[in-house]
This record gives structure tokens, sequence and C-alpha cells, in this order.
């Protein structure tokens, strides 16, 4: 038997205390160790330490509601569908270089000067950073392609969406943990959207490995991207303007990847009788979402 109450004891206020606090902590540390750590270690260090509360805080909470971890994580369909999820993939990196694209050419237009003014990031350390750069480098990839995706599916598609289906139905939840989702990266629009597709292929499978994977591929691909602009950086070292960011680009790929993705919610978004993976009942061995 099924107890779709089973998240009313994970609060997630508590959280939002704990991150404040951490906050407050690693300010602390910052500013007593200024002359022992380069801001590059910080920022590494601090990236460890933030998903490590989270996974504790989580694992905490799962000892005291006594989860059922197999029916939580779910197992890999049968036959399914890789290159499917990869086009989703695929479809949602193409609408965040869109949508930063057209956040480009919006700045370009309100002032022409600024792009130039701000400065060329990466997500690599360079020796002048910190002479630690390869670890560091290394340490911040498995942060952001193996333990980022891991962590923060487990809390966004697993905890927080079936605590507020518990609270205020699946379709609410599943837009509520997407809008949180949201606001915590810098492309609110993008990992928005990002966020719903992924709680649709976590409730349509029935298994959070299938969103951890799409999460690591989409965090992948966002690396090898950054290499290739690091690399394309270097041979055009001698041209020190800016691309001017083209209208015409930013409404190719919104439309291109906005039709994949409209076309995928439309097919899969959840009916009026579905639950979330946790709370689905098993009928004659088929799931509930799938038996009516």
């Amino acid at each position: 038997m099924v107890n779709e109450s089973t998240f009313q004891g994970v609060k997630i206020r508590y959280l939002v205390l704990w991150i404040i606090l951490f906050f407050i902590v690693m300010i602390g540390f910052i500013l007593a160790s200024q002359s022992l750590l380069k801001g590059a270690e910080w920022s590494v260090a601090y990236g460890l330490l933030f998903y490590a509360l989270i996974s504790y805080w989580m694992l905490r909470n799962f000892r005291k509601i006594h989860l059922d971890y197999s029916r939580f994580i779910g197992h890999i369909p049968q036959n399914y569908n890789w290159l499917f999820l990869l086009t989703i993939v695929f479809a949602v990196i193409i609408f965040s270089l869109g949508m930063n694209e057209l956040t480009r050419y919006i700045i370009s237009t309100i002032d022409p000067e600024i792009l130039g003014e701000i400065p060329r990031t990466s997500l690599f350390y360079t020796p002048q950073d910190t002479p630690l750069a390869p670890f560091m480098n290394f340490l911040d990839f498995l942060t952001g392609v193996i333990a980022a995706p891991i962590v923060e599916e487990l809390l966004f598609r697993g905890v927080m969406l079936h605590r507020f289906t518990f609270k205020w139905g699946l379709k609410k939840a599943l837009l509520a943990s997407s809008i949180i989702f949201g606001l915590l990266h810098a492309d609110f629009i993008g990992a928005f959207v990002f966020g719903m597709v992924m709680c649709i292929l976590y409730i349509k499978t029935g298994t959070i490995i299938i969103p951890i994977i799409a999460h690591m591929l989409n965090n992948l691909l966002a690396y090898g991207m950054q290499m290739l602009s690091n690399i394309n950086q270097q041979n055009s070292a001698l041209v020190s303007s800016t691309p001017h960011p083209s209208i015409g680009v930013a409404a190719f790929l919104l439309v291109v990847a906005g039709l994949i993705i409209l076309y995928f919610l439309y097919r899969n978004w959840p009916k009026v009788y579905w639950n979330p993976p946790y709370f689905q009942r098993d009928y004659q061995g088929v799931q509930e979402n799938y038996y009516y």
C-alpha cells in the first residue's frame, strides 16, 4: 500500500534555513582565510561542501520518513529509447543557447558598448588562477557533471516534486519545483524549461535515473561547448572585438528547440489521474499512470 503522506514530514523551509546558515559560515571562512586560499580553491570547495550539505539533509530526512529507496529511485525501463532522451537534451541545450543569444542582443540594443566591457568567462581555471589548476578543474568537472546532476535531481525532481504534490497536486508541484530550480540558475527561463522536462521524464519513466542521466549529458555537453569556445578564443586571440549578437540566430535556435520542447510537453503533460513515481500503485505489473 502506498502511503501518500510519506513526504509530509519533509520540511523544505528547514533546508532553506540550512543553506542560509551555510552561506553565513562560508563567508566567515572566506574572510578569515583570504591569505591562505585563492578564489579558485574556495569556489571548488564551496561547490563540494554545498552539495554535501544538501545530500546530508536529504539522507537525514530519508531516514526519518523511512523512505523506500527502490520505489523512490525506480528502475530503467527495458528497451528505453535513448535516442529520444538525447534529442530532448539537445533541444533544451539549443533553447538555452537561443535564450543566451537573445539576452545578449537585448543588452547590445540597450547599450552597444556594454558587451565589449563584459570579460569573457571560462569554466576552466588556469595557472594564473591557482597553482592547482589541473586538480581544481578535475574536481570542478566531477562536481558539475557527476555530483550536481545526482543531488539536484534527487532534490528537485525527487523530494520537492513529491512534497509539493502532497500539498498542491502534481501539476502545481511540477511547476513549483521547476520555478525554484530556475531561480537558482543564471538562465532562469532555460533552467525552468529544463526542470519541467526532467520532471516529466521522471514521472513518465518511473525512475529518477533517467533525469539524472539526462542532466549529466546536459552538463557534459555544456563543458564540451565551453572547451570548443576556449579553443575558438585561442585561435582568434588577435581579434579583440566581441561578436555582435544576432536576433536571427536567436530566433532560429528558439523556434527549432521550442517546437521540439512544446511537442514533448504537449504529448507528455501529466493527466489528471497521474501521480509521481513514489505515489504510484502497480496494477497487474503496470504502473498506475499507464494502467487507465
